[in-house]
């Protein structure tokens, strides 16, 4: 990938770069933090002018080694105030790798009474107006958009929540079935793009030949990697069969699933949204139980929820969403769960925060939710279709739905809402979400990956910190952090990886160098935006109420935390 593309979206205008020396080591998160770090004003507003949204294919990305076809995208998060990465499968970074293109930089932001599709091809990029889908959710939109642009392009859209800046807008990407269920997901990603006046991106890479994928080194390669995952009883068996909700039963053992708003870590139906409760119903109505998200991935963790006629629902039901929107709002039933699932994808907003943030209006005892309530966390979804005040609010997030409705249980760091482990029972991350320059965010080091004590804190900063440096090597290469069981344990083989692609000759311990250089770079951003120590905290009532059934709390001391990059 030679080249960084920057669009200037006030003044519709656009300048090819070829990559500084600097970046020539670097993709996905690791390029698109370091230009945050080097271009964008951290003190600046999100959706304003200054910012700037990156787009940028993992380092390895345009072939079909397995699980090496991720996207970052990179803004300062009208969430959190801080440094956001967020990253997704799907086929967008594999077409961008095969047009030469490391990274894409959006700034200013479009004056245009109709929100843009991008279109970038061998061509270079087109600028157009595609007012039939102006105000309208993801799946219409990529529908119109495929019927407009073909088939075999890869899309990245927002709906109506990215149009009018939500908190929490995602921006959808789609799949190799080119569903636009892919998702960068956190950090109001969306947001950032809906203001710039984006409302598509379409990357089609046709006619494109695969130099690369004809080396025979390359071939022997991917076959080897793939044998690898396949030969792990994770990723070769476990994710196949069940996908990312065979962790929902493990956490329910454990004591960390949260449920009722965090205020229990054990769910007594937790049975019926497990993963294998899920492909019991998928294969019974003749759904898909795995599939592959983006080109090549043997892992397959991928599936489609299907109704009781047969009829496609989502694609793809995730443990986070099962439980966030299942355990977390002790709703038990799959369908309505699914449903859920499919509303925010179509609106374009984050699961994770909307689940969080509809527990913490149920907590809050003002009758307009009630745990248990799924046909009301239905309607409420709905209302941010609509763009109502109470949809509104429910998209800016949990935090801003505890300021309002005067709730203190508000399960955020950094205003963003926990992901799906209890920090008193998974420690390592509670030191994570505390830690972490983007919020409460499990995949910046996701511990419950790791052969451990989870309720010991012993050992947990160190943990977590070491899994912070490598899950940025494997952010910044592009691969899905299932395959770090893999490329953590075997000595040498990651390296050979990195080598035979590149032609470099890197060690892993230069590796992990780049991988700290950019953990430190977030945190260094962070800094400028005004963020202190103070901010590295999970929630004061996680340190004093014991979590039934363990009765653990998250018992990690601040001077700990304090000390993890110093």
């Amino acid at each position: 990938m030679e080249k960084i593309l920057r669009i200037n979206m006030s003044e519709l205008t656009i300048k090819e770069e070829k990559v500084a020396d600097k970046y020539k080591y670097l993709g996905g998160r690791g390029l698109t933090s370091s230009i945050l770090l080097d271009e964008v004003n951290a003190g600046c507003y999100p959706l304003g002018e200054e910012n700037k949204l990156i787009v940028a294919p993992g380092l390895l990305a345009g072939t079909t080694l397995s699980s090496s076809n991720r996207l970052s995208v990179g803004a300062k998060s009208p969430l959190t105030g801080g440094i956001k990465e967020s990253n997704s499968g799907g086929t967008v970074a594999y077409k961008l790798a095969r047009l030469g293109i490391k990274a894409v930089i959006f700034e200013g932001k479009s004056v245009q009474d109709i929100p843009l599709t991008i279109k970038i091809d061998k061509n270079g990029i087109t600028f157009e107006k595609d007012p039939e889908i102006k105000g309208c959710n993801c799946y219409y939109s990529t529908e119109k958009l495929f019927e407009k642009y073909g088939s075999k392009v890869g899309i990245m859209v927002i709906g109506t929540a990215g149009e009018r800046n939500l908190l929490t807008a995602c921006i959808n990407c789609t799949d190799t079935n080119g569903e636009p269920c892919r998702v960068l997901g956190r950090g109001g990603m969306g947001a950032v793009m809906g203001s710039k006046g984006i409302k598509a991106i379409i990357v089609d890479d046709k006619e494109i030949q695969n130099d690369m994928q004809k080396k025979p080194e390359i071939k022997e390669l991917i076959k080897e990697f793939a044998k690898k995952l396949k030969g792990n009883v994770v990723t070769g068996e476990f994710f196949p069969k069940y996908g990312t909700a065979r962790t929902l039963m493990i956490l329910n053992s454990l004591g960390g699933l949260p449920t009722k708003n965090f205020s229990l870590g054990k769910y007594e139906k937790a049975e019926n949204i497990s993963g294998e409760k899920m492909a019991e119903i998928i294969s019974s109505r003749g759904g898909k139980t795995t599939h592959n998200c983006m080109p090549g991935c043997v892992i397959r963790c991928s599936n489609t929820f299907v109704d009781k006629n047969g009829e496609k629902v989502v694609s793809s039901l995730e443990y986070e969403t099962l439980c966030l929107m299942g355990s977390n709002l002790c709703i038990d039933n799959l369908d309505d769960i699914a449903i859920l699932n499919k509303l925010c994808n179509d609106y374009g907003v984050d699961t994770m925060d909307v689940g969080v943030a509809l527990g913490v209006l149920a907590e809050a005892e003002t009758g307009i939710m009630e745990f248990g309530d799924a046909c009301k966390a239905i309607e409420l979804v709905k209302e941010i279709g609509k763009g109502t005040p109470i949809g509104r609010i429910i998209a800016s997030g949990a935090g801003m739905c505890g300021k309002i409705y005067g709730v203190e249980r508000v399960p955020v760091v950094k205003n963003q809402a926990m992901a799906a482990y209890d920090p008193r029972v998974i420690k390592g991350n509670g030191v994570t979400y505390a830690t972490s320059p983007m919020g409460a965010d499990h995949t910046y080091a996701n511990t419950i990956t790791l052969q451990t004590n989870h309720l010991d804190p012993k050992g947990k900063v160190e943990a977590s910190k070491n899994l912070q440096i490598f899950t940025a090597v494997l952010d910044s290469l592009g691969f899905c952090i299932f395959t770090g069981r893999i490329l953590s344990s075997e000595p040498g083989f990651l390296e050979k990886i990195v080598n035979t692609y590149t032609g470099w000759n890197v060690t892993f311990e230069e590796l992990k160098e780049m991988g700290k250089s950019v953990v430190l770079k977030e945190r260094k951003f962070n800094k400028k935006a005004g963020f202190t120590k103070i901010h590295d905290r999970v929630p004061d009532y996680f340190t004093r109420e014991p979590l039934k059934p363990t009765n653990e709390i998250f018992d990690i001391k601040d001077e700990e935390l304090d000390l993890m990059f110093n």
